[in-house]
């Protein structure tokens, strides 16, 4: 069900706005008038200047009055002869809906926009486990979006003010003090915040991406999304090498470094190391993708040369929004006995992935509390999971909880190379989004398993710190490439098992 807001709150930002503003004096001195519209508001129109005179309206040269307009030009309707007007309040509305519910945009033609304005929210109030619906296919921030509510002050001259003249004059005294009222600030919406799950583009993928338009022949009708993330996060599932022993493991993956530039070139910002194919050739070829991701201006996250190197969160803007994000290592001894801890990990005292062990987990959690009251949306990006199994195990949800329980907003899950569900985790003091698996995105040498192909794009719209949309963007892997799923399966998938999940962990607490 949508929430419903009163009309009369569309006008309470506007009194925090007006009050408290010094105007200049004007040179005549005109009787001036509040109708209901401002008294019922709430509005506190600035003090006049000291030569006007407060009346009665039936006795007033000037008239003021409060509007409000929805739209994305933000602007009141058409004026009275003899008027001015000056917006002083502008802030996104949104349509809510439970972030389970299967709704992805309200259509005008089913709601219009007077009946969408009536139901709406401000955005600030819309939060996880609450998501905002795009209107009209678009959301806040989106060129167009029309649940935008302006408030403006109308000054008018009263019936009776006097000759054409002295409107003219009593238009010039109002203009000057309307025009010391500041204008609403810029608009802040959305930013978006991109994950995709396992990224392995060995030889195959490689070979594609190193072609003219490559990331259009890999990542099809995704890479446009890709492109318009804010910031796009990945696990980079292989060595960047072309060098190295190779570990003695059943499957192995190495990529070349030159295809690291169309892969920023497609529009991912930043990825996680910490997986347990980042040291498959060993410390040269550890050492070698450490180079080529810096060489290439990939961040990464997750691993390094040295304990602080892989502690170290990635930080960045995402317009209005800002993100920090860390990365561990958490996935099961192989078959072939490779074990992340013993063989590969930072705490091994060798350059290396970071291992969720007490040590990291903590540094990651003391980390997130230092930036736990500054707006900052935190992330922690977590290798574990069993393969091809559709829902989490204990390791899984006891330390993706416990991030949650620390600090963080968000947990991205990988390594199972199947979709899992995300689930919104309410701890006894904090709560946050755990989505655990995101599957496999491009992969070249993955078993021959159809249920690895299914997988997604997850973008979440941020602001303020918090998570308020959500968006699935179902898609699926077809030999070197991944394109969009038309049929939404994936999507459905995700949603099924995430409300399966959720009703098995409410009977569990009861």
């Amino acid at each position: 069900m949508f929430s419903r807001s009163r009309s009369t709150i569309y006008l309470l930002g506007a009194a925090a706005l007006l009050s408290g503003f010094l105007l200049p004096g004007c040179a005549r001195a005109p009787g001036y008038a509040l109708d209901d519209s401002i008294r019922q508001s709430g509005i506190q129109l600035p003090a006049a200047p000291a030569s006007w005179t407060a009346v009665e309206p039936k006795d007033a040269g000037l008239l003021f009055s409060a509007t409000i307009s929805w739209g994305p030009a933000s602007q009141p309707g058409a004026l009275p002869d003899g008027a001015r007007s000056r917006p002083v309040a502008s802030s996104y509305y949104a349509l809510a809906a439970d972030w389970l519910d299967d709704r992805e945009s309200v259509d005008p033609l089913d709601l219009s926009l007077e009946q969408a304005a009536a139901l709406a929210e401000p955005l600030e109030s819309i939060r996880l486990p609450r998501r905002v619906l795009a209107y009209d296919g678009l959301y806040p921030g989106d060129p167009g979006y029309r649940l935008v509510c302006t408030v403006s002050v109308i000054v008018e001259t009263a019936p009776g003010s006097g000759s054409s003249s002295r409107q003219k004059r009593l238009l010039a005294d109002a203009a000057e003090y309307l025009r010391s009222i500041p204008e609403p600030q810029e608009l802040a919406g959305l930013s978006w915040l991109g994950a995709v799950g396992d990224v392995m583009p060995g030889q195959g993928t490689s070979r594609l991406l190193l072609q003219p338009d490559g990331p259009e022949k890999v990542f099809r009708r995704l890479l446009p999304v890709m492109q318009a993330q804010d910031l796009l996060v990945a696990n980079l599932e292989t060595a960047v090498t072309d060098r190295g022993t190779e570990w003695p493991k059943t499957f192995r993956f190495r990529m070349p470094a030159a295809a690291l530039a169309p892969l920023l070139d497609s529009g991912i910002d930043v990825v996680s190391l910490a997986n347990n194919h980042v040291y498959d050739y060993t410390a040269v070829g550890f050492a070698d993708t450490v180079t080529a991701l810096e060489s290439a201006g990939l961040p990464f996250v997750g691993a390094g040369l040295d304990w602080d190197q892989a502690v170290a969160p990635y930080e960045s803007a995402t317009g209005p929004a800002r993100v920090a994000l860390w990365a561990l290592g958490a996935f099961p001894v192989e078959r072939t006995g490779f074990n992340g801890l013993k063989h590969a990990s930072i705490q091994r005292g060798q350059p290396g992935l970071l291992w969720a062990d007490d040590a990291a987990v903590q540094a990651v959690c003391d980390a997130m509390a230092a930036r736990r009251d500054n707006g900052q949306l935190l992330v922690v990006s977590v290798h574990a999971g069993l393969e091809y199994t559709y829902g989490p195990y204990e390791v899984q949800t006891d330390l993706y909880r416990k991030l949650i329980d620390a600090g963080a907003d968000l947990v991205l899950g990988h390594h199972p190379h199947v979709l899992q569900p995300m689930e919104w985790y309410a701890g006894p003091e904090r709560s946050g989004l755990i989505v655990y698996s995101l599957g496999n995105f491009v992969f070249d040498d993955i078993e021959d398993n159809p249920k690895g192909l299914e997988t997604m794009l997850l973008s979440l719209g941020v602001s303020g710190g918090a998570i308020r949309a959500l968006r699935i963007y179902p898609a699926r892997m077809d030999g070197y490439a991944v394109d969009v799923a038309d049929d939404g399966a994936p999507r459905a998938l995700v949603r099924s098992l995430s409300a399966a999940w959720a009703a098995k962990s409410a009977d569990a607490s009861h």
